[in-house]
């Protein structure tokens, strides 16, 4: 027997797809709910029925772009053998998640600045900012601990990479001829250089 196929969950991410090409599109203040139910082709009633409100999608929105990405990145590091090359599938991953979500530090920013809640819209960035950097830091951690890096402050390091990764996204958006995979490639060389554990 076949299994009735998730409505509730395909509805939301239709939703969502379609709440993400406008507020990439429009920005966070440009973007209204009937911008978002004339791109999915669906009624409000039904949006309403899945989300209370802008703020609500959009949250929502962060989260499920945040989930996949964060699944493909632990998919590539699980699929690497060593520390290097974990290090490398997750500057490809952050890459990925920059062309995947274009604009998203600009629209984190304008969303941070329009909320009449700042706290808690900057406490949902800093909490996606906080889930990363333990996951690259273990990474880095596992390779002091195996002897392919040598030791670093693992946690402060990692802030400064996230740092440059969120820039490399803003300048994308205002700067779209650059070359996101080649920065990448010398910046993860320059810094698995720097890493690496001498004899």
């Amino acid at each position: 027997m076949s299994s009735k196929p998730d409505v509730k969950s395909e509805r939301q991410a239709q939703i969502i797809q379609a709440a993400l090409t406008c507020f990439s599109r429009n920005g966070y203040n440009n973007t209204t709910m009937d911008d978002i139910v004339a791109e999915s082709g669906l009624s409000k009633g039904t949006l309403y029925w899945y989300f209370k409100g802008k703020q609500d999608l959009f949250v929502s929105m962060i989260n499920s772009l945040i989930t996949e990405i964060g699944d493909q990145a632990l998919t590539a590091i699980e699929q690497q053998a060593s520390s290097p090359d974990k290090v490398r599938a997750l500057g490809a991953a952050f890459i990925r998640f920059g062309e995947l979500a274009d604009g998203f530090v600009t629209l984190m920013a304008e969303f941070w600045a329009q909320s009449e809640d700042r706290e808690s819209a900057g406490q949902l960035w800093a909490g996606l900012l906080r889930e990363y950097h333990r996951a690259v830091t273990a990474v880095i951690e596992e390779g002091i601990n195996t002897g392919e890096f040598r030791q670093v402050d693992a946690a402060q390091l990692v802030w400064a990479a996230i740092a440059a990764y969120d820039g490399l996204a803003f300048y994308k958006t205002v700067m779209p001829e650059l070359e996101l995979e080649r920065v990448n490639q010398a910046f993860v060389d320059a810094l698995l250089e720097g890493l690496q554990a001498t004899e």
